[in-house]
């Protein structure tokens, strides 16, 4: 489990996202869907236009864009050799648009151009809504900033409470191969009840640590999982002595 922690906090050491971040799930009109078949469009089609698929790293250029418009890249590097762009160009009017993702974080679009990456599969919901309503309702309250601050720093960790749980269970295979799909799923129900305790160590880890994170930064962070494997180094010292 320490190997576990050690190798989830070197992988969640990554630089905090740019930009102005707010916290305000909203319900919007129009919106870009992402699910297994693709990219959809959510509400009034009129307002978002796909305008291709682009190789990452090719060069190629837009169409020309006017100040009623904004350009969306939808970036997913697994896709193909090189990955792909799905371009699509959104219609703003005259106002700025925030672009909400999840619901969760609200992203300002900078020069008429966002791009969002999609190749974990987190991004299921892109939602569009004007700049000065975005303001509005976020506000600078408080809550709104710890808010904002807890769902940066969750995205900043590559660890999710009972992750590994959610990935060693699955029943789908039950009905499957003349019972030998029963017998995978009992294998991977008794990985998923040793995982669970792995799990529980885990996230009460994580808590504490975005607990520090939202009152000492980053730095606060950092010290709760330090001293997490510090301590798990000496109860499997403890362990490795008493055998």
């Amino acid at each position: 489990m320490m190997l576990v922690l050690l190798v989830l906090v070197l992988a969640g050491c990554d630089p905090e996202a740019e930009g102005k971040v707010r916290y305000k799930p909203v319900l919007l009109p129009v919106a870009l869907t992402v699910g297994p078949d693709g990219v959809a469009v959510e509400g009034e089609t009129s307002f978002i236009t796909p305008i291709g698929e682009f190789s990452i790293g090719a060069e190629y250029s837009l169409p020309p864009r006017d100040g009623s418009t904004i350009y969306v890249l939808l970036r997913d590097r697994k896709q193909g050799k090189t990955g792909f762009d799905k371009v699509f160009r959104v219609q703003a009017g005259r106002d700025q648009l925030t672009v909400v993702v999840n619901g969760k974080t609200t992203i300002q679009v900078k020069d008429g151009q966002v791009l969002i990456d999609i190749t974990g599969g987190a991004v299921k919901k892109i939602q569009f809504k004007p700049m000065e309503a975005g303001a509005k309702e976020g506000g600078d309250s408080f809550l709104v900033r710890v808010g904002a601050k807890w769902s940066k720093g969750w995205e900043a960790s590559l660890y999710k409470p009972f992750m590994l749980t959610r990935w060693a269970y699955d029943d789908s295979t039950i009905d499957k191969w003349c019972g030998l799909g029963f017998a995978w799923f009992l294998l991977r129900l008794a990985l998923t009840l040793v995982l669970l305790l792995v799990d529980l160590v885990l996230s009460s880890i994580f808590l504490v640590a975005q607990i520090a994170y939202l009152i000492f930064d980053g730095t606060g962070r950092n010290v709760v999982w330090g001293v997490a494997i510090l301590l798990m180094l000496v109860v499997g010292l403890g362990w490795a002595r008493l055998a």
